[in-house]
């Protein structure tokens, strides 16, 4: 039987074999990690009832979203509810996410005729649900939502609950990131916050029962 000093010395060679274990093995398991974020369900084949941008990074979503207008015209709906606390304090009469979406599918060719604003939703699952309404409201029955690639996997799951039920057929579209490669995502400090961050709201909406 092995005395208190063996055994801790024993862990201590365990931990050392795991720890050397992960550092080999570092970039396979974070490029797994990624994986499991990635989009696994793309858009359906046009023609789309809509293409409905989530809120953030505006730029490259609405870039994305464009590319999809021009190949097959249709309605895109710009969502986002929250409001930019800086351009809010500074008193600027823009400070929606909906806005910036807006603005920026204007400049890259969609024409304001086609774009509908709807500034509602503060988080991922309140947009979900509120593309749920609008394709209540509109007899939608497919769309593209158009979002960030890590973004992917949180929105499927709040879509086959939300979405699935009332047969609704959509997909998703991942906008290439500007700030970090989706292949390294760990060589840079915005590809390690968005992972990590993605992780963790994963887990909260699991705890709150959104999924």
């Amino acid at each position: 039987m092995l005395s208190r000093k063996g055994l801790w010395f024993l862990l201590f060679l365990l931990g050392i074999g795991v720890g050397g274990a992960g550092y080999a093995f570092r970039y396979r398991l974070l490029s797994w990690m990624g994986e499991r974020l990635l989009v696994r369900t793309p858009p359906p084949p046009p023609p789309w009832d809509a293409i409905i941008v989530l809120s953030g990074r505006p730029f490259e979503r609405s870039l994305k979203a464009a590319e999809l207008y021009h190949y097959s015209p249709t309605w895109v709906v710009a969502l986002g509810g929250a409001h930019n606390d800086d351009l809010l304090a500074l008193g600027m009469p823009y400070t929606q996410e909906c806005t910036f979406t807006a603005t920026a599918l204007e400049n890259f060719c969609v024409p304001p005729s086609h774009i509908h604003r709807e500034c509602v939703g503060t988080s991922t699952q309140e947009e979900i649900a509120h593309i749920r309404h609008l394709c209540q409201l509109k007899g939608w029955k497919k769309i593209v939502i158009v979002s960030s690639p890590f973004h992917g996997r949180r929105i499927e799951l709040l879509a086959q609950r939300w979405l699935a039920p009332d047969s609704i057929t959509w997909g998703i579209a991942s906008a290439q990131p500007l700030s970090y490669s989706i292949e390294r995502w760990w060589a840079s400090e915005g590809g390690i916050l968005t992972v990590f961050q993605e992780y963790v709201k994963g887990l909260y909406y699991i705890y709150k029962g959104y999924f």
